[in-house]
């Protein structure tokens, strides 16, 4: 009996799936491709729950900590189905945005912080 609960228990901690989090406050703010940050086209602008591309409404955004294949955080939409994603590189602090997802053979578009 003892065998059967520890089993169960073990079997539901491995199936526990990953959960967003808040959107770390040293992502918040204003990134542009290849740092151009006078370009609105070519930028993204990141509050708590939402990011927006230019001057476009912002859409509800999520953080996962350990999501890419890199093993990095990223900030990937709310909405179900879309696949893009924006993977924060710590070590370059640049946003690396995955327009098709990961591992879909396309090179990100490097996003490098604006100063505020």
């Amino acid at each position: 009996m003892r065998i059967l609960v520890l089993a169960t228990t073990m079997a539901c901690i491995c199936a526990v799936p990953a959960f967003a989090e808040d959107i770390p406050a040293d992502l918040l703010g204003h990134w542009a491709i290849g740092g151009a940050c006078d370009k609105a086209d070519d930028s993204i602008h990141v509050e708590a729950g939402l990011l927006s591309f230019g001057a476009q409404k912002g859409e509800a955004v999520e953080f996962f900590p350990n999501d890419s294949p890199s093993g990095n955080g990223a900030i990937h939409w709310t909405e179900e189905g879309v696949v893009d994603n924006f993977e924060y590189d710590a070590t370059q602090d640049v946003l690396l945005h995955n327009g098709e997802g990961y591992g879909m053979g396309a090179a990100p578009d490097v996003y490098k912080r604006c100063k505020s």
